[in-house]
This record gives structure tokens, sequence and C-alpha cells, in this order.
């Protein structure tokens, strides 16, 4: 009786933490990018590693609080990337809006990316 339920806890317990796992096919090409004031725009390099199914790759821009900002574009904001390829996506300033960040230091902005499967 006790082996059963520690056996049933054990498989309840691996079903969970399974269940949590997803994987990842569209991947980014380095976790920082960094932006100097002078530069207008950055290219960053997504990546398809699935190699049967193509995706959708949503992109957009937040800053430190989570929130969608329109100072930084991420250009596309929607694209195809097909099985196994490579793609590019540009983070631009949007001129009028990044003039008003603090120019004595740096801001934090979260470059997001959603892989949609079909």
């Amino acid at each position: 009786m006790k082996n059963s339920r520690i056996s049933r806890a054990i498989i309840l317990t691996l079903a969970a933490a399974w269940s949590q796992c997803s994987p990842a096919a569209v991947n980014v090409d380095r976790t920082r990018i960094i932006m100097d004031a002078p530069q207008k725009t950055v290219a960053i390099t997504l990546n398809n590693d699935d190699k049967t199914t193509p995706f959708l790759a949503q992109s957009w821009v937040t800053d430190a609080d989570g929130v969608r900002t329109d100072a930084l574009m991420a250009l596309p904001p929607l694209q195809r990337i097909d099985a196994g390829q490579k793609s590019q996506v540009r983070i631009t300033q949007v001129r009028g809006l990044t003039d008003k960040l603090p120019q004595d230091r740096e801001t934090l902005f979260w470059f997001n990316v959603r892989g949609v499967p079909p």
C-alpha cells in the first residue's frame, strides 16, 4: 500500500514536470542586445531549429516593467521562418521618443519573440 502511494506520487510529479516542458523552435542568436545612443538600429538573427515545420515569429519590445514601448520598434513584427532557416529582426529607435529617455544612464528594454506553430 505504501509503495503504491509513493509510485503514484512519483508518477504524478513526473507528469506535472513533463507537461511544463516545451521545445523552443524559434531561438535568438544572443542573450544580450546593447544599443549605444548613436546607433539607430541593431539586427538580431532568429533561427528556426525545427527541421520540418515552419513557424511564425512575433517580435516586440517592452520596457523594464513589461509594458510595450513605442520608443523602440521590432521590424518586422511578424514573419514566417521556414524549417531550418534564419531570418533577421531589426530593433529601430523611433525618433522623438528615444530623445525623451535619460541620456546620463542606461535604460533597460526587453526584446520578446514568440514562436507561433502552424
